[in-house]
């Protein structure tokens, strides 16, 4: 088998050692991508970021607040979630196509993320992040992905 490339190998891997291993793995670059941040943005700067958050709390921040958390959402997206949902939020999967959470959920968007996130949706292969992210980096990649929603069809 041709393993040049990121999904022959990702195939050779979950056929030896099936799914578990692909969670496994992710959920260790997601600690060592956090752990490896390099501090581009502080959680003073962050706190609360974007129009609304993840938590659902309403966020009074400058645009610059709003943006500083949106670049750092984007890079924290890009290290945990991009191998699943693709680079920049964008993939050809519409099940797992997340720009277009508001159209798909509407109002019920802040929650459906969050609680998809915090608890995971193991029967469709969605692993529990919860207990790997802390709330702020959720409510940042939030923040990231309420900049990159696409309108319905």
């Amino acid at each position: 088998m041709e393993t040049t490339g990121l999904w022959p190998r990702r195939l050779l891997i979950v056929g030896l050692f099936g799914m578990t291993a692909v969670r496994i793995a992710a959920a260790l670059a997601c600690v060592i991508a956090i752990l490896a941040s390099d501090g581009s943005a502080n959680s003073e700067e962050l706190a609360g970021a974007g129009a609304e958050s993840a938590t659902g709390k309403p966020a009074q921040v400058s645009t610059v607040d709003s943006a500083a958390a949106a670049k750092e959402g984007r890079s924290l997206f890009n290290q945990t979630c991009a191998h699943c949902h693709g680079p920049d939020a964008s993939t050809g999967q519409s099940e797992r196509n997340l720009r277009r959470l508001r159209a798909r959920y509407g109002d019920d968007m802040p929650d459906v993320f969050r609680s998809t996130v915090m608890n995971g949706r193991p029967d469709k292969g969605m692993p529990v992040w919860g207990e790997v992210l802390d709330e702020k980096t959720i409510d940042w990649i939030y923040t990231y992905l309420l900049t990159v929603q696409e309108e319905a069809p």
